[in-house]
């Protein structure tokens, strides 16, 4: 070629270079070759220049290209953890898109709807409810190659969290344990620790301690910021936990007269009272230990109860209160709980069988069943003394030193003075020994039906208008009408014939002996046959309820007044 030619061509390639140079270097013209600015973590790649530290010449972006900046996700997927282990030969272009900008994020997924058993974790339990922010934070992410990782901690990630319980909990107990908490704690909850297994434990639970709530053994130290202790504890012996209840009086091993089945079971339980100078018998054999070897119980003398040794126990009182308050201490005979009582029972022995008849009261009647207690109980009403436990009842002659009087004091007028024996026995208070003859001695003998009728319906209890109780007292003559309602409606009130026994008598309402002849209108022919209702009974004009408004005063006489007209016209006829 020439060489003018050769100068030419060779002005035309620089010429070229240079135009193409311009127009790569413009904006709309750069545009036509990428597809849009990186995103803001990868905008350090920007540039043709820097294509190919992702694309490969003639094909598309590879997974090599990308894990060879992403070093951190190809060590997981090597290893077969974590999410992007999951998706085997997929291309990460598939999910992470570039050139859409800066503020485009690669990283884009629904935290409502992801599935986090693809990441090879599976979220249990409480860990289920918990939102992604709550785990996925700066201050849990545990893994060297993501600490170190400054682009990746500066962005955030969801990489470098571990899969141990400490890396994001606080060890509450202070390394004491070992670091796997699952060993005795759930994804469900803190507490209770199910897993766990006090067997495993150097300190086996037997008797009631398995029944011990874990608190009463395992506590925390005086600081507030100190772990429940359970790792070191002290156990050899019992009193590294309890109090010794005999104040180091027994030397030998709590376990010579105790187990963890009880205090009181065991060999505590069969300890064999006999060789004391105090055997056990009765009810003092069923008593708890604790109930006699208290320190300084009520009752006891001056030097009281030490421990196991008790100085005094040859009297009930040294350890009883005598419920009789000394009643009985005069009397030489009876001055020792033994003379009523044993060891069986309060009740029972001597007490049980006492002999009533011995007293100057023997028990008759209902009185023989009666308990103990409604006589000789505290400070009953009308009883002699008013302390506890009142045995001797010295009043007792008149049955209302025991007795409330039902009768509120109507019969203290009588000669007798009222006394309940006059009616009533000691079989019971009813039925009364009251008879119909002895009625006869009143002022109100009983006669006809009244005898006929209970006591009850003419002394009533509690009736309006009477006393409280059974009314047996009358302050005036009692009439008739006092209990009968006047049917007459008083029309013979103030009268002649006022009083009820002018015309009736006890033995039947019915039975008249009133006399028509002493009237105005003498009874003669058919009139003296007819029923008194015929012509005294309620006027046709009245209401015929009013059965009980009869007419006897101002009766009409003419026969035209009780006969019809034509009645009376017919009677000419024949």
């Amino acid at each position: 070629m020439h060489s003018g030619t050769r100068g030419f061509c060779s002005g035309r390639g620089r010429l070229f270079a240079l135009m193409v140079s311009l127009i790569v270097s413009t904006g709309p013209t750069r545009a036509q070759i990428s597809p849009g600015d990186l995103s803001d973590v990868h905008a350090n790649l920007e540039g043709l220049s820097k294509c190919t530290s992702c694309h490969s010449l003639g094909k598309a972006v590879s997974n090599e290209k990308c894990l060879a900046c992403h070093i951190e996700l190809k060590k997981r997927i090597d290893a077969g953890t974590g999410l992007h282990s999951h998706y085997g030969q997929r291309q990460c272009v598939e999910c992470h898109k570039e050139h859409h900008g800066r503020d485009f994020s690669l990283v884009r997924f629904d935290v409502k709807t992801f599935d986090h058993n693809l990441t090879g974790y599976a979220l249990e339990g409480r860990h289920a409810a918990l939102q992604c922010k709550k785990c996925h934070v700066r201050e849990h992410i545990k893994a060297p190659d993501i600490l170190t990782n400054a682009t990746l901690m500066g962005a955030g990630t969801y990489l470098g969290l571990l899969r141990d319980c400490l890396s994001c909990h606080a060890d509450e107990h202070q390394r004491q344990l070992s670091q796997d908490c699952l060993q005795c704690h759930t994804y469900g909850g803190w507490k209770p620790a199910t897993k766990f297994a006090h067997e495993r434990a150097r300190f086996q639970l037997t008797g009631k301690h398995a029944q011990v709530d874990c608190a009463k053994c395992h506590k925390r130290g005086g600081d507030p910021r100190s772990p429940v202790q359970f790792a070191r504890m002290e156990f050899s012996r019992c009193s590294s936990c309890h109090r010794d209840p005999h104040a180091g009086r027994f030397v030998q091993p709590c376990d010579r007269c105790h187990t963890t089945a009880g205090w009181n079971e065991g060999p505590a339980r069969n300890f064999d009272h006999s060789t004391t100078q105090f055997p056990l018998r009765g009810r003092h054999a069923n008593v708890r230990c604790e109930q006699c070897h208290l320190a300084a119980k009520t009752g006891r003398s001056p030097e009281g109860s030490r421990g196991f040794h008790i100085l005094n126990f040859s009297r009930c009182n040294d350890c009883h209160v005598d419920p009789h308050s000394g009643q009985f201490t005069k009397n030489a005979a009876t001055s020792t709980c033994a003379s009523c009582h044993t060891e069986s029972g309060w009740k029972d022995g001597k007490a049980r069988t006492f002999d009533h008849a011995r007293t100057k009261f023997p028990l008759r009647g209902k009185h023989a069943t009666t308990a103990c207690a409604r006589c000789h109980g505290s400070g009953d009403v009308n009883r002699a003394a008013g302390t506890a436990g009142v045995v001797d009842v010295r009043r007792f002659s008149r049955c209302m030193e025991c007795h409330i009087d039902p009768h509120g004091g109507q019969f203290a007028r009588r000669t007798d003075g009222g006394a309940c024996e006059s009616c009533h026995t000691e079989v019971g208070f009813s039925p009364s020994t009251f008879t119909l003859d002895a009625h006869d001695t009143t002022g109100f003998a009983l006669l006809g039906a009244h005898r006929a009728i209970p006591c009850t319906k003419c002394h009533p209890s509690s009736k309006e208008g009477r006393s409280k109780g059974m009314q047996f007292v009358w302050t005036k003559e009692i009439r008739c009408a006092d209990c009968h309602n006047d049917i007459h409606a008083g029309r013979f009130v103030g009268a002649k014939t006022g009083d009820c026994a002018t015309c009736h008598s006890p033995g039947a309402w019915k039975a008249m002996t009133f006399r028509h002849d002493s009237t105005s209108f003498a009874l003669a022919g058919k009139h003296a046959g007819l029923s008194c209702v015929l012509c005294h009974g309620p006027h046709v004009q009245q209401p015929k309820s009013d059965t009980t408004n009869w007419r006897f005063r101002g009766t009409p006489s003419r026969c035209i007044d009780c006969h019809p007209q034509s009645e009376l016209q017919g009677t000419k006829k024949r």
